[in-house]
């Protein structure tokens, strides 16, 4: 399934598709549209619309008191809260969340006033950035909250952010709508010498900056082409289990959740007799004794391989059946978890005497099999069993006693 036909994408339409090709698959190409609406996301839309009304009058000489834009994002709450809304976390209420943007509109109107920092010439700007030429140009299409110009061919890209964590210098440097904002700006006027980045964490009253190189960002488009490629090819869109799947308003059809959704609206009685519940319950409860059985089995087999040992006997018979015992020796070697140090010396060690095609994927079987032939010179061997380990390992066959 593919996106042919539109080649316009958006930095949202790229992190979804990387979070979980499923939700990119309702979202963009079902083009499914649903009513829910996670809270945190409403608050967020309010803050920015505040401070959208803030820096649009501000433009035509109107400043807004602090007072005034609390209570313009009171009345817009109101206006705009719908019974779809859903609270994913339940230690939190409507009002933690009202106030948590009251407060992030508080602390930003103190910090900035009176808002002379820089001019800000766009607001909810539109941007459409060319990634590629051709036949089959793709484009990113995005809203910058906030352009200012610096003066001196200086400009400041701001991005409002109302989530409950702050990120790191690391994560920062990985974000890519702001560094494509960035190449947008540069196309938009011909004076650029600066593009700085600026997230403004609100919840932590915190300013974090960044800038990009020419040479970052002409990575960066080759990163988000590719990513298009892929999308544009995609034809299974599987789901991707995550965190992120608590805030998903497809949870419902997702293949992943679907189950869950039924059971939940079912009443207890009908749940637990629904089959899907019933069968994993089973097959739960069977594995769990089967596990239980092979560890019986094992301290079994233990204990015959030691009675073998001491009565210096082949088999053992019991009532009805007798067990007959056979050893022999196998070969092991260290494998990726538990030795990879050694694995990787081993690894290298094939490589320098031209062995490793032989057994590339160092499978075990292969390994022995070279040491039980000898099919190698014998310093190769004798290298190899180096690395090695011979086991003992002891096979029982069970069989029914005949009567002779």
């Amino acid at each position: 399934m593919s996106n042919k036909g539109d080649m316009h994408y958006s930095p949202t339409q790229i992190a979804t598709f990387k979070n979980c090709p499923k939700r990119y698959k309702f979202r963009y190409i079902d083009r499914i549209r649903t009513d829910e609406e996670n809270i945190e996301a409403f608050m967020g839309k309010r803050v920015h619309e505040c401070l959208e009304k803030l820096y649009r009058e501000l433009i035509n000489s109107k400043k807004n008191s602090l007072k005034q834009i609390l209570s313009f994002y009171e009345k817009r709450w109101k206006k705009k809260w719908h019974k779809n809304i859903r609270i994913v976390n339940k230690e939190f209420s409507k009002d933690h969340y009202f106030k948590t943007g009251q407060r992030c509109i508080e602390d930003y109107y103190k910090r900035y006033h009176p808002f002379d920092q820089q001019r800000t010439i766009g607001l909810e700007l539109s941007v459409k950035i060319p990634l590629n030429g051709g036949d089959n140009p793709y484009f990113m299409t995005g809203i910058i909250d906030r352009l200012a110009y610096c003066g001196n061919g200086v400009y400041e890209v701001h991005d409002y952010k109302t989530s409950s964590t702050l990120p790191d210098s690391a994560r920062l440097e990985q974000d890519r709508q702001l560094p494509l904002y960035q190449l947008a700006v540069e196309e938009m006027w011909r004076d650029v010498k600066e593009v700085r980045l600026i997230w403004h964490f609100l919840a932590f009253d915190k300013e974090l900056s960044s800038s990009r190189s020419p040479e970052e960002l002409t990575l960066l488009k080759k990163e988000v082409r590719d990513t298009i490629n892929r999308i544009e090819t995609e034809e299974v869109f599987s789901p991707i289990e995550s965190p992120l799947c608590g805030w998903c308003e497809y949870r419902s059809m997702c293949p992943v959740w679907k189950h869950l959704y039924k059971v939940d609206n079912l009443p207890p009685q009908e749940a637990f007799s629904d089959d899907g519940v019933s069968l994993v319950n089973q097959y739960v409860t069977k594995k769990r004794e089967l596990s239980e059985l092979e560890a019986e089995i094992e301290m079994l087999k233990d204990a015959l391989k030691t009675y073998v040992k001491q009565e210096k006997v082949e088999v053992i018979f019991g009532e009805n059946y007798k067990v007959r015992a056979k050893a022999n020796n196998k070969w092991t070697f260290p494998s990726k978890t538990e030795a990879p140090s050694r694995r990787k010396e081993l690894e290298e060690w094939l490589k320098k005497i031209r062995k490793w095609k032989e057994v590339s994927s160092l499978n075990q079987t292969a390994l022995e099999g070279v040491l039980k032939k000898g099919l190698w010179k014998e310093k190769h061997l004798n290298k190899l069993k180096e690395y090695g380990r011979l086991e003992e390992r002891v096979s029982f066959y069970i069989s029914r006693i005949r009567e002779d």
